[in-house]
């Protein structure tokens, strides 16, 4: 296999290619990986090694660097908010229609896209990991070495864990690759063309990445940052335990222990809750693991999400994530205060879904420069709740959901409710306060709601959208390109 062939192969598996032309100046290119295996061990003849300290924290900052892409700037957003009974499409894209209608297809170029970007955030934690583990003792120090490796880790877990929830089983890359020559082409083609890794397996990889041991390299703090901390690394690995296998099979005691962790490293609901969407509240003690922007480096979601004019909200074309009559409804529009700080009202030059002079707008993306926060306590909590009903632990639940309920102006629930009661009321309390963030259709999955909630879901004159609704759309296809290079990868049921 020739040099560029070997490039060509790289490019369609990990590179991850602009959604659109026009926002090459939203998004920073990042060398890509030489990343292709599925095999646990790093590979005997690969000696690659950073040669300094400085150069292993660089190529760290870079892998940080891949989450600002598509993947956290908007396909977080259409996954988590368009494909649940959340939000509308809002534009008018074919390929985000196919989202909110529930007819994704393999060669839907978001799938694509977003294939080509997860991979690439976690080939380039692994890239991280091998280089810095076969660096030279006397290049640097074993705290550092250990810590840089272990922020690695959980940059590669939390893109598997995306990984894993989108597809199921799916490739696992976790080797670096010499330079193909004639001589190892035999070896290394069959790793460079991988089968699908179990999703029992990919899971068992991301515990390891986020074992406590490694874990206790990292840093500890008590507001949000972008960097992988104790706190993040906790919250990511409870969020993992309660998805991960069937419900009956979860360790919920281990979810509410974790969780408890994070809550431990000090971190405190902010008494505002619109303070969490301004510029001045970033970075906030509610805030655990969030990507960092500035006037200098803007986030592309207020672009899309909001507005096309810095400082103003002023709308020229159609928008994403526009919130569903659904949603508005389920809100306490008199007192609850996460209605107006996550939904404008404004002018726009079009009526898709409502009357053009008064129109719902995604707010809590306000200002280029707003940081995207991916992990806050608030969801912890709510997800602490959620195991606890699971062990029978309703009231102490609830209690949990009125802390949040409280915050918000909102009235106490019952603490007597029964079980059944109380999954429900943490699941509404989860999309009340976790909407626009990415979050309704992981819940749905993880809790087997996909298909009675999305049966329920209505369009914008209130004629349900969805009479029936099949279970081989908790996962996404995998990339028709995919296959068609690679005939070790087989399709999703349904697609």
């Amino acid at each position: 296999m020739t040099t560029d062939m070997k490039k060509i192969f790289l490019t369609i598996l990990v590179s991850a290619p602009l959604m659109f032309g026009s926002c090459s100046d939203f998004l920073d290119e990042n060398p890509q990986s030489d990343i292709t295996s599925n095999s646990s061990s790093a590979s005997s003849d690969t000696t690659y090694a950073y040669t300094s300290a400085d150069e292993a924290t660089s190529a760290l900052s870079g892998a940080y660097g891949n989450y600002k892409t598509d993947i956290y700037e908007l396909l977080n957003y259409v996954v988590g908010d368009i494909m649940s009974d959340n939000c509308y499409a809002g534009s008018d894209g074919a390929y985000d229609m196919d989202y909110d209608n529930l007819t994704i297809q393999p060669t839907n170029e978001n799938i694509k896209n977003s294939w080509a970007e997860y991979y690439t955030l976690a080939g380039s934690a692994t890239e991280v990991i091998e280089k810095t583990k076969n660096m030279a003792s006397g290049l640097i120090s074993d705290s550092e070495r250990n810590r840089i490796i272990s922020e690695a880790k959980f940059i590669r877990a939390w893109a598997y864990f995306d990984i894993v929830r989108l597809w199921g089983d799916a490739p696992m890359t976790l080797q670096l690759i010499p330079t193909i020559t004639a001589e190892n082409l035999s070896k290394w083609y069959p790793v460079m063309y991988p089968a699908r890794t179990s999703a029992s397996d990919i899971y068992a990889q991301i515990l390891d990445d986020l074992s406590d041991s490694n874990i206790a390299n990292l840093i500890s703090a008590s507001h949000g940052m972008f960097q992988a901390t104790k706190g993040a690394a906790y919250g990511l690995k409870a969020k993992v335990l309660a998805t991960m296998g069937s419900k009956s099979s979860r360790d919920y005691s281990a979810v509410v222990s974790y969780c408890d962790k994070v809550i431990n490293e000090g971190y405190k609901l902010v008494p505002n809750f619109d303070d969490l969407w301004t510029v001045e509240g970033k970075q906030s003690s509610e805030g655990i693991f969030e990507l960092y922007f500035d006037s200098t480096n803007g986030n592309w979601a207020y672009w899309v999400l909001l507005s096309d004019v810095s400082g103003d909200v002023q709308v020229s074309w159609r928008r994403y994530c526009c919130p569903t009559q659904d949603i508005i409804k389920k809100f306490d529009k008199e007192k609850d205060s996460r209605y107006a700080s996550s939904i404008i009202w404004h002018a726009v030059p079009y009526n898709q879904y409502y009357s053009a002079s008064n129109y719902p707008l995604a707010y809590k993306i306000r200002q280029k420069d707003n940081d995207i926060i991916l992990l806050r306590l608030a969801d912890i909590m709510l997800l602490k709740a959620e195991a606890l009903v699971e062990l029978n632990r309703s009231s102490e639940a609830i209690d949990i959901v009125n802390t949040v309920r409280e915050r918000a102006g909102v009235d106490d629930l019952n603490t007597g409710m029964s079980q059944s009661d109380a999954r429900l009321a943490v699941e509404n309390e989860r999309q009340l306060e976790l909407f626009l963030e990415g979050q309704r259709w992981f819940d749905l999955v993880r809790n087997g709601r996909m298909e009675t909630v999305m049966q329920k879901a209505h369009d914008k004159n209130g004629n349900i959208l969805f009479p029936t609704v099949d279970s081989h759309l908790e996962l996404l296809p995998i990339p028709q390109g995919q296959i068609d290079i690679n005939t070790n990868l087989t399709q999703n049921p349904g697609y």
